[in-house]
């Protein structure tokens, strides 16, 4: 999340930011507790900075912590419970403070936290009884300021009872004075225009506002400005003119009604119609459902005539929960139980999703329908909902015309739309909507502050337009999406265009209902029913009602709550008790949000999760969807929400969620753990086993408190690559996720997302494994609520206007265009016709044409190479279904055939043991490898660098009796109607002629032919690749280009570090990071000087264990100053012109033929021959083991790992492997002395064993990182552990080297760097102990120590790292 939420550095160079779980160290170091406990009692920072739902920290300018403060949501009065408070107190804050440095904090902080909410007006501090008033007083804040004390009312005389310290917002946090514009404001408004817009003063001269006020007085255009020292310092355009036909064309704004009001006909006409309201609202309304009455007793309307039974035996048996497992038998559903008493029709009961995301425009995944995945389920569209009757405001309802469409005209108008040829339409040629009625908007025209001016008293500008602007309802901002985002935006509901319209401005929509009204959340109650039904009046609400009544008189297995405005209900929330937290946390990355262990109180609801089952709210109230969230947890007594819903479901409104973007996205973890070896993991398996995929909605309370910032600028991704899923997953789902939000954000790829609906069994065997790119995986994150999915090829690149076309006709506007499509498998005669005119350019066949004497020509023309029905070229999962498919159909033939599978890569490989999979006799199978390759610049390495590899496949394969020719290259194909009947391969000594039935063909790669002519019509460079620099830019500074199909230019002499020798998903997060900076309105990029990191240097002068026997080149003086003039020269060094460091190595994990599973882990870059790295001088260690298949470990001469390479036949996964990667062998458990002293003969069984867990969860890394940088136990300055070992590193003599690495280990032992590694070891276990059981927790580590002395087990001596010396030697 957002860290800093107050960028104003205050008068003594201090400012604000949230407060992390790391904080809690540097709290502990300057908090006194006699000057607490007496007033806040005992308390828990750790637990306060994770549960409350603001803390903050105050830092100095050299960033160390030096105050802080915790603000929860209702009292910390033990006898007060948290959903009652506000009959005791209401609308108020607790704030808790432990502070014992300047005077000043607790005022600046007051300030930063009133800036950071616009809707917070009171901080309370609740003084207990005999609370000393030293204890209070002594910040200074409640002497300065004007803070209310309000005593409890009690009969008895004693002075010494609870009292509260009330500290108001326009104490801390003034508003502007804030009046209409006259014309003396001229000047002062000119020049705050003329700072963010100098284009209007050159368009109009040096008076125009003179001019709009004295001029035309009349007219409907209305300028408001703020008043400080008698000078305008803040100004606000309104205008009532507008063009309503022109954005009801563009915008999607039936919700709004059209920002039109509704005439009282339209009103009564809604209300009739209502049918949930006449069945449910009706008997209360008209005092026929009394509060004892049962459910089961009352005799109902049916919504419609009563249906036949027939009808009611085909009610569908959908859900969109997702079910663990267990009670399932005991759940009823909502038609069981209401067949039990009435008839129903519920044919219409399920329908399909809108295709309207909540956070993007629309997606053409809806033209498809049925074609691929997606998450139907996962919102409510916004023209389901209408606006309420709020206050004494006009009542604003939407013409449900649109959404009264039968199924049948749905499906006409997708099947209409689906044949034809869309395009997105200019908006000139939009067609215009029919609603029309009395305005009921104004718009923001122009806004401006001073520099001067906190950029939080936009609100009291909004405020202030409301009330000018008193007959409407609606405030409108429509500003540029490259522009970025502005923080009056928070207030606003970002409006999407329509399907198959483009514009380059984006919209925005406030209600006045949404400023101005005072929002409350509570529990339902039974006369809550009539406004429910009305808010759900456009919703299949039925069983969403029944759920609510039945809990409020029978069930109470669920708990329902209503956000009202005033008086009226605007949203309902609906929990349910949660399922199964510990498998989530073992699943997915929830544990990046929040600490567990402050969460845990038992089991069930008190666990401190409860999950949602339905919430709808308003759409306009958006702003408030995280105060909602917030309260519901309050009111429940839960500190964090949950939201599952099940992959593919149709959608239903009872199980629907439309603040699901105001939650955060949970993603599945980096790695999953091999859980078949452990016994504790058996519940785990199980699940994993038997519940389908499913995405997961997390908020905790700490993130309620998060405001919102839109990103506008289109994006268009073109490519489904592994560098394109890595930059969408860093752009959309990173840690920024909490408070940015992309609103246009669109994916095109032929195929869509790289899954399909239903993958077949041996599909994915097809392709190496990466977890990224798992079916699972990607069913997981749900895509398609962050995306809008294009299918289509891009042929043409207009960069004039920032468009790409698409073969079918389809134009997409960008702002930012990213070219991540990598190189597939392409037909045997790709780009012959541009290689044919090289070849003739080459031999003087084709004449040179000068520049300077134009000259027609004519232009080269690519022929679209059709492949046969029987040859098939497999570059997606959907691609490999079709062709397992076609293989399939030979299983039920009698004759002879034969499959013929050309390749020298890792996936012929696959594929040949996908073939095997699938039962093909190995007698039917030829392989041909084209090997070395026929192009002699081309590498020479083969697929299996290793020679046990290589010689192992090659007798699996002669023992399976699989035909192999091998330095057989493709000449052509004989082709009979449409299929192949015969392939012809040649070698350089001979020809052959094979019979073939399926032609599996991985040959030559490259960009897709028609992406190519693109690129190279439009001017974009391309050189071997698509010309890049070492910020991913193109040519053009609009369109970005990663992947393998690419190319740095050539002034940075960098062929050997082309993105194609490095891991595709780290160049895309690579990508994702630096775009989502340069877009985060919050972000701001490090500046590093020379001055700044000398200081920093300087200022640790102490090394925290003894170095004084340590041989070094001069004294420690020296020795800082030496570090410094490195650390200085390495931040001086021209960043601009470095190419982005890429450390991930290369990963091939796949299953080999004869069930072999491989994995092969090496350093990125170019791929060097096994037999020329092992011939290396000085190249480091190998360790081989032979026990349950072939492992081989490869060291450097520092003993890390840079190559792993695993061949085994057992079907436990190797993948967790790959995080053996750049890791010590000492922190291998010693693994090379183990092995040197023939200790360990299994590398199998020795990473499988329960030690070598930990290093294979996703927070690993962090671990090993953060013990370099911790200060000793108990500081807060002196040398980090890693600056200890840089200096000594860096200033000792060579000759002496090892001699103090001895001495530093030693020494190590005694430092008080031990202490603090030690304490933060055991809580990183601890908060990692669902996926580490098999690790003493520290709650446990008491009865450990009891048993170590006396139970049996433990009496079994170890070997220490001294006997194995003494063996080796």
């Amino acid at each position: 999340m957002s860290i800093y939420f107050d960028f104003n550095v205050g008068p003594t160079g201090r400012r604000f930011r949230r407060a992390v779980d790391s904080d809690k160290y540097d709290v502990q170091l300057f908090w006194k507790r006699e000057h607490t406990e007496p007033l806040f009692g005992v308390v828990d920072v750790a637990e306060l900075i994770e549960l409350s739902t603001l803390s903050i920290c105050m830092i100095n300018e050299n960033k160390e912590v030096t105050g802080f403060m915790a603000l929860c949501d209702h009292p910390n009065v033990a006898a007060v419970d948290p959903a009652d408070w506000e009959l005791w107190l209401r609308n108020m804050f607790q704030s808790v403070m432990l502070t014992d440095v300047a005077d000043f904090f607790v005022d600046e902080a007051f300030v930063s936290v009133f800036n950071n909410d616009d809707y917070l007006n009171y901080i309370v501090m609740i003084v207990p009884t005999n609370c000393p008033e030293d204890k209070y007083l002594r910040y200074p804040v409640f002497k300065k300021r004007s803070i209310f004390k309000y005593s409890a009312k009690v009969d008895s005389d004693n002075d010494n009872t609870q009292f509260l310290l009330t500290a108001m917002r326009q104490e801390f946090c003034p508003k502007l004075r804030i009046r209409r514009a006259v014309e003396e404001d001229n000047d002062d408004i000119v020049e705050i225009l003329d700072k963010k817009c100098p284009r209007l003063k050159e368009l109009y001269g040096d008076y125009y506002i003179s001019e709009i006020i004295g001029r035309h007085p009349d007219m409907n255009r209305k300028l408001i400005v703020a008043e400080a020292q008698d000078q305008a310092v803040g100004v606000m355009c309104l205008n009532s003119v507008i063009n309503y036909q022109k954005l009801q064309s563009i915008y999607e704004l039936e919700p709004y009604h059209g920002l039109i009001k509704a005439t009282p006909f339209e009103k009564e006409q809604k209300k009739r119609e209502n049918i949930l309201l006449n069945v449910f609202g009706e008997p209360i309304m008209r005092g026929k459902f009394g509060p004892f009455d049962r459910l089961s007793k009352l005799e109902r309307k049916s919504f419609n005539e009563a249906p036949s039974k027939e009808k009611v035996d085909q009610t569908p048996k959908m859900s969109s929960k997702v079910n663990f497992g267990h009670s399932i038998g005991e759940r009823h559903s909502m038609e069981q139980l209401r067949n039990k008493t009435f008839s129903v029709d519920l044919s219409e009961n399920y329908t399909t999703s809108p295709t309207q995301s909540q956070t993007t425009n629309y997606s053409v995944i809806d033209l498809l329908e049925g074609d691929t995945f997606d998450y139907d389920i996962i919102n409510i569209d916004k023209k389901l909902l209408t606006v309420p009757d709020v206050n004494s405001f006009e009542q604003l309802t939407n013409d449900m015309t649109y959404w009264k469409r039968t199924r049948l005209s749905v499906m006409k108008t997708r099947r209409k739309s689906r044949n034809s040829l869309f395009k997105l339409r200019e908006i000139e040629d939009s067609e215009a909507t029919t609603i029309c009625g009395e305005p009921n908007a104004f718009m923001i025209e122009l806004f401006g502050l001073r520099d001067d001016i906190h950029e939080r008293h936009a609100f009291d500008f909004l405020e202030a337009a409301f009330e000018v602007m008193n007959i409407y309802d609606y405030c409108l901002i429509r500003m540029p999406c490259a522009d970025k985002t502005l923080s009056l935006l928070q207030h606003f509901n970002y409006v999407p265009t329509k399907p198959y319209i483009c514009c380059k401005y984006a919209l925005f929509i406030a209600h006045r209902s949404s400023v101005m009204s005072k929002l409350r959340v509570r529990e339902v109650e039974l006369a809550d029913i009539p406004q429910i039904a009305q808010l759900l009046h456009n919703v299949d609400g039925k069983e969403t009602l029944w759920t609510i009544e039945n809990d409020l008189t029978r069930d109470k297995h669920n708990k329902a709550y209503v956000l009202l405005s005033g008086f009226t209900i605007i949203g309902v929330g609906i929990l349910e008790s949660p399922e199964q937290i510990d498998y989530i946390r073992a699943k997915y990355n929830i544990d990046s949000f929040h600490v567990h262990k402050y969460h845990v109180r038992g089991q069930g609801v008190s666990s401190g999760f409860t999950s949602l089952k339905t919430v709808f709210v308003y759409p306009v109230f958006r702003a408030h969807y995280r105060f909602f969230a917030r309260d519901i947890m309050r009111l429940s007594g839960t500190t964090a929400l949950l939201w599952l819903t099940a992959y593919r479901n149709k959608w239903v409104s009872h199980k629907a969620n439309n603040i699901a973007s105001a939650m955060i996205p949970l993603i599945p973890r980096k790695s999953e753990i091999d859980c078949t070896s452990l016994p504790e993991f058996k519940e785990i398996i199980n699940l994993s086993k038997n519940i389908m995929t499913f995405s997961t909605w997390f908020i905790g309370k700490k993130l309620t408190s998060v405001p919102s910032a839109y990103v506008n600028t289109r994006i268009v991704v073109v490519g489904a690559s592994s560098t394109a899923m890595a930059f969408l997953n860093t752009l959309l789902f990173s840690d920024s996720i909490s408070y940015l939000v992309f609103t246009n954000v669109t994916l095109i790829s032929p195929q869509g997302l790289p899954y399909v609906k239903h993958s077949k069994y041996p599909t994915e065997s097809m392709f190496s494994k990466f977890r990224y790119n798992s079916d699972k995986f990607l069913k997981s994150v749900p895509y398609t609520y962050y995306l809008n999915i294009v299918y289509g090829t891009v042929v043409e690149i207009d960069r004039h206007a920032k468009r790409v076309t698409l073969a079918n006709g389809s134009k997409y506007y960008y702002d930012m265009l990213f070219l991540t499509f990598g190189k597939q498998y392409q037909h045997p005669n790709y780009l012959h016709e541009l290689l044919e005119w090289d070849e003739q350019f080459k031999a003087g066949k084709v004449l040179y044409t000068r520049l300077d004497v134009p000259k027609l020509r004519e232009e080269i023309k690519f022929v679209t190479n059709d492949v046969p029905d029987n040859v098939f070229i497999v570059n997606s999962i959907m691609d490999a279904n079709k062709a397992l498919g076609y293989v399939k159909d030979f299983f039920w033939q009698n004759y002879d055939y034969k499959i013929i599978v050309y390749g020298a890569s890792i996936h012929a490989y696959c594929c040949l043991a996908t073939l095997l999979e699938m039962n093909v006799p190995p007698e039917n199978i030829v392989f041909v490898e084209p090997f070395p390759p026929e192009d002699s610049k081309k590498s020479r390495v083969p697929v299996f660098y290793n020679v046990y590899i290589d010689q192992t496949i090659r007798e699996v394969l002669s023992d399976l009796n699989v035909t192999v020719y091998r330095s057989y290259y493709f000449k052509s194909w004989t082709v009979d109607q449409s299929n192949v009947t015969h392939v012809e391969f040649l070698s350089h000594f001979k020809q052959i002629r094979l019979e073939c039935s399926a032609f599996f063909y991985y040959g030559k790669r490259g960009i897709n032919t028609q992406a190519f002519i693109a690129i190279n019509k439009s001017g974009i460079g391309y050189d071997g690749g698509i010309l890049i620099n070492h910020k991913f830019k193109t040519k053009d500074p609009s369109v970005y280009a990663a992947g393998p199909a690419t190319r740095y230019y050539r002034k940075y002499y960098a062929d050997t570090r082309r993105q194609k020798y490095y891991d595709s998903y780290e160049v895309g997060q690579k990508l994702g990071e630096l775009i989502r900076n340069q877009l985060d309105p919050l972000f701001s990029a490090k500046k590093y000087n020379s001055k700044g990191s000398s200081e920093s240097v300087l200022a640790s002068k102490s090394v925290s264990f003894d170095t004084s026997s340590i041989e070094t080149n001069g004294s420690s003086k020296t020795s800082s100053g030496s570090h410094n003039s490195k650390t200085s020269k390495e931040y001086n060094d021209n960043e601009e012109e470095k190419l982005p460091l890429l450390t991930k190595p290369i990963v091939v994990h796949c299953q080999l033929p004869g069930k072999l599973q491989y994995l092969d882990v090496r350093s990125p870059g170019v791929k060097n021959p096994h037999y020329y790295v092992q011939s290396l001088q000085y190249n480091g260690y190998v360790m081989e083991t032979f026990k349950d298949g072939y492992f081989k470990l490869h060291l450097t001469n520092d003993h890390i790992v840079d190559g792993i390479t695993c061949l085994s036949a057992d079907k436990f996964s190797l993948e967790n492997f790959k995080n053996l990667y750049g890791l010590s062998a000492a922190a291998l458990n010693n693994v090379h002395l183990r092995y040197t002293a023939k200790k360990l003969d299994n590398f199998y069984e020795f990473f499988r064993s329960p030690w070598a867990f930990f290093l294979y969860l996703d927070q690993t890394d962090e671990l090993l990182a953060m013990v370099k940088e911790l200060y000793p136990k108990g500081q807060s300055k002196g040398m980090t552990l890693q600056e200890g070992l840089h200096c000594v590193e860096e200033h000792s003599n060579p000759s002496f080297r090892n001699n103090n690495k001895m001495i530093i280990r030693s020494t190590f032992k005694k430092s008080p760097h031990i202490e603090a590694i030690t304490d933060y070891v055991m809580e990183w276990v601890a908060d990692n102990d669902v996926l580490l059981p098999m690790y003493l927790q520290p709650s446990l580590k008491a009865t450990y120590t009891h048993d170590l002395s006396r139970h049996p087990a433990f009496k079994k001596k170890k070997t220490n790292i001294a006997k194995l010396f003494s063996k080796m030697l």
